[in-house]
């Protein structure tokens, strides 16, 4: 207890006495005396709160605006009543989950607060199997992010949250289109052929190692360092799958599980999509690339090729004047446009290969389960792993919807 506190208390206790067993006492001075007391003892109390709060980020039954009774105004709750998903967005549960992530004790309102969160979402899902505490919405929607800042593929692939396995049906695209007829005859059918489009999921995990000195950090601090390295490196390996991920194993094939990348859908289907060129990619081979696009997607498709490629050879194609045919626009979204098509940045893209086509009506992602983050300890080396883990998985809707120009093999 404060030295100071514990001499108010004393002090007030002693006036108590006095007024209790002498009635010749001065009444206005002890009253007076009582007020100050009484003040100095709350402002005390105050800042032992507040440093309280600073030290261990204490749960206290916070309340927070009701939105549904007019927000500030119209009500509060205390946040240990809501529901997991919301209490998931807490500051306190953010606060809570980082300390025990950094190997922090948690005091005792704040590690119930954390296990009844859990508990609940597992009551929810009627699973006991999954034991890794849930990670705080902001944190794993901030690894989303940076893997999206960290590859254009990525983010702009249509993304869908499907527990499990998703199946979706698709046209075969046999059939004949509509026809004129006349009043008296009869109208011809056809037999549609329906195809599945499967998306099972693929693991995907990459694990930090932080030293127990660098662990010190400030909680804010570690929580924007968890969601910048887990979210660039996969936002690397997101963006690779999108392009050449090798999909399912077979029968004798070796590789892991990953989604489907474009450029190996395109090559399985023979090699029309993929365009090649002998030196550098010219004006020819540009629009020849264009022209081999479906019609539904050519005036919505955007240019995808490394940094090397869009500046070492895009940006250097020009028409008979020697002007470029690349314009430098990053209010677009990309780097520049070239034939009106926006142009973007992948660090997933060899070098002098050259993307054309329109991820989001074109590629499907299915996020089959949301990121979670696990520890281990390894004591002797005082060191620390971090892994996040996500079911993830993606394939080509529509191939029309792209086609690649790269550089020919040379010739032996």
């Amino acid at each position: 207890m404060n030295k100071r506190l514990k001499e108010i208390l004393q002090r007030k206790q002693e006036i108590r006495t006095a007024l209790e067993g002498d009635e010749s006492v001065d009444l206005s001075a002890l009253e007076e005396e009582l007020r100050e007391l009484d003040n100095e003892q709350k402002e005390i109390e105050k800042r032992q709160e507040v440093a309280k709060g600073i030290a261990t980020g204490e749960i206290e039954g916070r309340e927070i605006p009701n939105p549904l009774m007019g927000g500030t105004e119209g009500g509060k709750i205390d946040i240990r009543s809501l529901e997991w998903d919301k209490a998931l967005e807490t500051e306190e549960y953010r606060t809570a989950w980082a300390k025990d992530m950094m190997g922090q004790s948690l005091n005792e309102e704040e590690r119930s607060f954390m296990n009844k969160v859990n508990d609940e979402y597992r009551a929810f899902t009627h699973t006991t199997e999954n034991t890794s505490i849930l990670i705080p919405k902001t944190v794993a929607d901030g690894i989303w992010k940076r893997a999206e800042e960290q590859s254009s593929l990525w983010a702009d692939v249509r993304k869908l949250r499907v527990k499990g396995e998703m199946t979706m049906i698709k046209s075969d695209g046999n059939g004949d289109d509509a026809r004129w007829y006349m009043e008296d005859e009869t109208v011809d059918t056809d037999k549609l052929g329906f195809g599945e489009f499967n998306l099972t999921g693929c693991e995907l995990a990459k694990a930090i190692q932080v030293s127990w000195k660098l662990r010190k950090m400030a909680v804010a601090e570690f929580e924007a360092y968890i969601m910048t390295e887990i979210g660039f490196r996969m936002g690397k390996s997101l963006a690779k799958a999108v392009y050449e991920g090798k999909g399912k194993p077979g029968v004798g094939d070796s590789f892991k599980p990953e989604p489907l990348g474009i450029k190996t859908a395109l090559s399985k289907e023979g090699t029309t999509r993929i365009v090649e060129y002998t030196n550098e990619p010219t004006y020819k081979d540009l629009t020849g690339v264009l022209g081999s696009l479906h019609s539904a997607y050519a005036a919505t498709s955007t240019i995808y090729a490394n940094n090397k490629t869009v500046w070492g050879q895009l940006a250097n194609i020009q028409d008979a004047n020697n002007r470029p045919y690349f314009i430098a626009d990053v209010q677009s979204g990309g780097v520049g446009r070239i034939f009106g098509l926006t142009v973007k940045v992948d660090a997933g893209i060899p070098d002098g290969e050259i993307l054309v086509g329109n991820l989001a009506q074109g590629y499907y992602a299915n996020i089959n389960e949301d990121i979670t983050m696990y520890r281990e300890e390894h004591i002797r080396q005082r060191l620390t792993d971090y892994m996040g883990y996500a079911i993830v998985d993606g394939a080509p809707f529509d191939n029309e919807a792209f086609v690649i120009l790269q550089k020919a093999a040379p010739v032996a």
